[in-house]
């Protein structure tokens, strides 16, 4: 049987749906999808792999049917399409050839990678490998897919792959040939940190969220916390202490001081540790909950991975408008990992040597002296920080169109969303859908108008910059599954609004011609979408643009350039898909 068969056949025996089988062994939705519907497989020897084969066993312990892991895992791996390891000799021979080939420098691929020089340079001659290499394999096809684009570049790759150039058709066609030469056999979306950031974006509910954790059932509690005037912390499990004992006292303080966080400390071993985690966000809930703002100072030297995962813990929290998220321009001090956060009622600051961290010493203090020094001590540190993204809901909705206005000035645009564009429905087609849905009259003039300035900024935009758009393009049977609906979230619009299946096929039929009648326009049809509830779009080298659709509404502007450059090189797979 194939990998999706394999998996099907398990869900069958433990009677589960996938949406809820996803969700039990810590899965994205769309991930588990796209294994069953074999878009995707994980690796061969993969961390992925491994969790489908322990959730199952687990699940099937739950309900009193017997599996044995290792025979699992065993069976998903005979079931991949190819299921070989990697020869390192190989792919390290493979690597070398690669670089000299496109004569790509050390220093090169290192700033592409965010790496070391001298690292890479010990990687190449053998000296060392990396840490993980199925990670590390596709930010080289994420690289090269990018930064070598032009025409002498894919004649020498296609000449080195021993493929035709039309076979390089893409930058996604570039990245998988890159992937399959250095000789992997891994799943794109799943390692690549941004796809793993877009669909925990995409799988994300905040009224789920709110009613796993009970938040609106948390009693901020009354009694004191007793806690020493100054006590310290030493090791892993020390700073875990630290870090619930300062959510704590916090939490239990009268005081409505902002609260500024910043740490550079490595963080997934302790996003590895569930019951840490959960004391951890309830902490954070708690604060939330008592209405403190949280500047917190992120730490974008990190590996690119650990960064990611670090902006995914904060989707919850950047959700309720009460952080805002900050960077320290500039390359930080390898000598010392630092920590310090400050909150009106207690300061918590440690520090450890890079590779040491469980030797780390940690402080927490709340003596009135102690802390009006670390707080100073964060503000000046806070002063030095630059935004990282702003973030607009429906009570910024004035400010994100003013940023609006001044990013469609910007340049080209490329962009996957989650629906068709507003602006290519005509006036007519939109009135029958807003009435067919019982939109009040108020509204829908709002929603009209929107539409036409839309279309005025859409239409002047063109003439001298290019968009290039990915819709979904589903059939019946997928349309009917999962219903589409107006893309309203730019105007903060949060009731959903369906289209019928006939009233989307004619909308992406006048998007086409709108396309063709508009020269810088590209839109390509989805049949696969991998995104549901998201849309973001990469303005050149600029800014991203990341929106949630559906309630709450959000929009996150990112500006950082290592942040856009990473989405600058993530390429969704588009199955089948029609170009203009």
């Amino acid at each position: 049987m194939s990998f999706e068969e394999t998996l099907s056949a398990y869900l069958e025996q433990l009677e589960i749906a996938p949406s809820r089988f996803a969700k039990e062994v810590g899965m994205s939705p769309s991930a588990v999808r796209r294994y069953l519907n074999g878009e995707r497989e994980p690796a061969y020897d993969s961390d992925q792999l491994q969790t489908l084969a322990r959730g199952i066993c687990r699940l099937g312990f739950e309900k009193g049917v017997s599996f044995d892991e290792t025979e699992v895992f065993a069976t998903l791996q005979n079931s991949l399409k190819n299921n070989l390891t990697i020869d390192y000799e190989i792919y390290l021979s493979n690597l070398n050839a690669l670089m000299k080939a496109l004569d790509i420098r050390v220093s090169a691929l290192a700033h592409g990678l965010s790496f070391d020089a001298s690292h890479i340079s010990k990687i190449l001659s053998g000296q060392r490998r990396p840490g993980r290499i199925t990670d590390f394999t596709h930010e080289i096809g994420s690289f090269i897919s990018r930064s070598y684009a032009d025409d002498r570049s894919l004649s020498i790759l296609a000449k080195l792959f021993a493929v035709d150039r039309g076979a390089l058709d893409s930058q996604r066609a570039v990245y998988d040939a890159v992937v399959t030469w250095l000789g992997t056999n891994t799943d794109a979306d799943n390692s690549n940190p941004i796809g793993h950031f877009l669909d925990h974006m995409d799988s994300f509910s905040l009224d789920e969220f709110i009613n796993v954790i009970h938040f609106n059932d948390i009693k901020l509690p009354t009694v004191p916390f007793h806690l020493p005037t100054t006590k310290y912390y030493t090791a892993l499990d020390g700073m875990k202490k630290c870090e619930i004992d300062f959510l704590k006292a916090t939490a239990v303080s009268k005081s409505s001081e902002d609260c500024i966080m910043y740490s550079d400390m490595p963080i997934e071993k302790m996003a590895q540790d569930e019951e840490f985690s959960k004391k951890w966000m309830f902490g954070m809930a708690m604060l939330l909950k008592r209405g403190l703002h949280i500047h917190f100072i992120h730490d974008i030297n990190r590996p690119f991975r650990e960064m990611m995962l670090g902006l995914e813990g904060y989707i919850p929290m950047y959700m309720t408008g009460q952080i805002s998220p900050y960077y320290l321009p500039g390359q930080q001090s390898p000598v010392l990992h630092y920590l310090i956060k400050v909150s009106g009622a207690a300061a918590m600051e440690g520090t450890a040597i890079p590779g040491y961290h469980a030797e780390g010493k940690y402080l927490l203090t709340k003596a009135d002296e102690e802390l009006r020094f670390y707080r100073k001590k964060a503000e000046r540190l806070l002063e030095k920080a630059k935004p990282l993204m702003d973030i607009y809901r429906s009570d910024r909705k004035q400010d994100y169109r003013a940023a609006m206005e001044r990013y469609w000035r910007e340049g080209d645009r490329m962009t996957v969303s989650a629906a068709l564009p507003l602006f290519t429905l005509s006036q007519d087609a939109l009135k029958a859908i807003l009435r067919r849905n019982h939109i009040s009259a108020k509204d829908a003039e709002e929603i009209e108008r929107f539409r036409s300035d839309y279309l005025a900024i859409m239409t002047e935009f063109s003439k001298s910059s290019k968009l290039r758009i990915t819709v979904p393009a589903p059939t019946k049977d997928e349309f009917e599954k999962n219903p589409i609906h107006l893309a309203l979230a730019e105007m903060f619009y949060e009731t959903d609004v369906p289209y019928t299946y006939e009233e989307y096929s004619a909308h992406l039929q006048a998007t086409l011609a709108f396309a063709e009648q508009h020269r810088n326009i590209t839109v390509k049809p989805d049949p696969a979408p991998v995104f549901r509830n998201i849309t973001y779009s990469v303005i050149e080298k600029t800014a991203v643009i990341v929106s949630k659709n559906k309630f709450p509404t959000i929009h996150f502007i990112i500006h950082h350039k290592k942040m856009v450059d990473a989405f600058s090189g993530f390429v969704p797979l588009i199955k089948d898909a029609q170009t203009k």
